[in-house]
C-alpha cells in the first residue's frame, strides 16, 4: 500500500511537464542531518541546454541551486521522498497532490483542487531564462514579485533592469581580478529601495558560492530600515544598509562599487570612493549631469550644432560622462559606456563600468591629458570630479 501511495504521487510528475500545467513542487518535514536546512522547492526552468527541474535548497544564511535533466530530477525526487522529506506536494493548474508519511513512515496521498490557476508557458520561460530568480523571497517582500514568484505586471520594467545589471554583474567578474575570490565586498551607494543590492548580495552568495559582504548606503532612513528588516527575513546574514549620504560613505574595502541613478556630482563621489577603497569593479548609471552644463562653453565652431537647449543638455551629458570614464582609465580601469537598458523599456540610461587592469604603480598620462583637451575646448575650469580628487596634482 505505502509503495501504491508513493507511486500514486510520482505519476503525476512526468504528464504535468509534459501538458504545461505543472506549477512547482515543495517539500517539508525534513529529516536529514543538516540543522541548517529550511526547505526545498523544485520549479521548471528553460535554459540554453533545454528544459531543467530547478532545485532550490534554502539554508537559514544561504540558497543553494541545482539544476537537473528531467529524468534525473524525477529519480531525485522519487529519491528523497520518503526519506529525506516526509511531506511533498505538486502543484498543478489541474489538482494539488500532496503526500504525507506518518510517524511510522506510512504515506497517504491526498488529492485538492488547484492552488495555483495558471502556469507559465514553456515558450514564456524559454524567453525568460535570467540569472536573477522573481521566485526569490526578497523580490516578494520587496513588492516585485508575488508569492508565487510571479513578476507583477507594473514591476516587471524594474526587475528586466535588475536582471540585466546581474548579467553585466557576471560578465565583469569574469574579466575582473575577482574571479577566482572566495571571499569579496561590495557597496551599492545610494541603494534606494534596494533591488539591485538584494539581488547582488544573492549572485554572489548562492550563484558564485562567495562569502560575500554587502552594505548599502541610503540617504532615507525609513529606506535602510525597511532594507535590514527585509535581510533579516531573508537571513542575509551579511547584508546591510546604512543611513548617509555617498559623500559621507566609510572607508571600509570593497571590491565591488556600484551607483545607479546618483543625480549630478554624487555619481563623481560615487567614483571617488571607489578609488578610495581599492574597488577592482566600478558600476555606475549616472543621471542629473548639471555641473558641467553651468560651466562649460560653446566653441565659436560648434554654436550652430548646439544652439539649441536640447542639444547643448545632451553635449553636457556626454562631456560629463566621458571625463569620468577617462578619469578611470586614469587610474587603471578598463572602461566601458553604453546603454543599460532598451529605452522601449525605461528611460534611457547610460552604464559607465570601470575593471581595474593589473596595478603596475604608474597612471594612465594620456586620460588625463585627454582630459585637460577636454577641459580646454570647451572651457571647463573643473568638472568636480577633477576638483575631490586633486587630479591637477598628478
Amino acid at each position: 500500500m505505502s509503495h501504491d501511495e508513493k507511486a500514486g504521487f510520482l505519476q503525476h510528475i512526468e504528464p504535468s511537464l509534459k501538458d504545461g500545467s505543472f506549477v512547482k513542487m515543495s517539500f517539508s518535514k525534513y529529516r536529514g542531518g543538516d540543522s541548517e536546512f529550511k526547505g526545498l522547492m523544485v520549479n521548471l526552468i528553460s535554459t540554453i541546454e533545454g528544459e531543467r527541474l530547478s532545485f532550490r535548497f534554502s539554508y537559514k544564511t544561504k540558497d543553494v541551486v541545482k539544476n537537473y535533466e528531467i529524468a534525473k530530477g524525477i529519480s531525485l525526487v522519487s529519491e528523497i521522498t520518503g526519506k529525506d522529506f516526509l511531506a511533498a506536494t505538486l502543484f498543478t493548474t489541474n489538482e494539488d497532490y500532496s503526500l504525507d508519511y506518518s510517524k511510522k513512515r506510512v504515506p497517504t496521498l491526498h488529492t485538492r483542487k488547484p492552488a495555483f490557476g495558471t502556469a507559465l508557458s514553456r515558450e514564456h520561460n524559454r524567453e525568460k531564462h535570467r540569472i536573477v530568480d522573481p521566485a526569490s523571497e526578497y523580490f516578494y517582500l520587496l513588492g516585485i514579485s508575488s508569492k508565487e514568484g510571479r513578476v507583477h505586471s507594473d514591476k516587471y520594467d524594474k526587475f528586466r533592469q535588475v536582471d540585466k545589471f546581474i548579467e553585466i554583474v557576471d560578465s565583469l567578474v569574469a574579466t575582473s581580478e575577482l574571479k577566482d575570490k572566495s571571499e569579496i565586498s561590495a557597496t551599492d551607494l545610494g541603494s534606494g529601495k534596494s533591488y539591485i543590492t538584494f539581488a547582488l548580495y544573492d549572485y554572489l552568495t548562492n550563484t558564485k558560492g562567495m562569502n560575500a559582504k554587502v552594505k548599502g548606503i541610503e540617504q532615507r532612513k525609513e529606506l535602510a530600515d525597511l532594507s535590514n528588516k527585509t535581510a533579516i527575513q531573508c537571513c542575509f546574514n551579511s547584508l546591510s544598509f546604512m543611513e548617509g549620504k555617498i559623500s559621507d560613505g566609510d572607508s571600509d574595502s570593497a571590491d565591488i562599487v556600484t551607483a545607479l541613478h546618483a543625480c549630478d556630482t554624487a555619481t563623481d563621489d560615487a567614483i571617488a570612493f571607489a578609488l578610495r577603497n581599492n574597488a577592482e569593479l566600478i558600476l555606475l548609471a549616472p543621471c542629473c549631469q548639471k555641473y558641467v552644463r553651468k560651466r562649460m562653453h560653446i566653441p565659436e565652431d560648434l554654436k550652430p550644432v548646439f544652439a539649441h537647449g536640447i542639444l547643448e543638455e545632451r553635449l553636457a551629458v556626454i562631456l560629463t560622462d566621458s571625463l569620468r570614464a577617462l578619469v578611470l582609465e586614469h587610474f587603471g580601469f578598463e572602461t566601458k559606456v553604453f546603454e543599460f537598458i532598451s529605452s522601449e523599456h525605461t528611460a534611457r540610461n547610460t552604464m559607465i563600468t570601470g575593471v581595474r587592469q593589473k596595478d603596475t604603480g604608474k597612471r594612465n598620462m594620456k586620460a588625463l591629458n585627454e582630459i585637460e583637451m577636454i577641459k580646454e575646448k570647451f572651457g571647463i575650469e573643473d568638472f568636480y570630479l577633477d576638483k575631490i580628487l586633486d587630479l591637477h596634482k598628478q
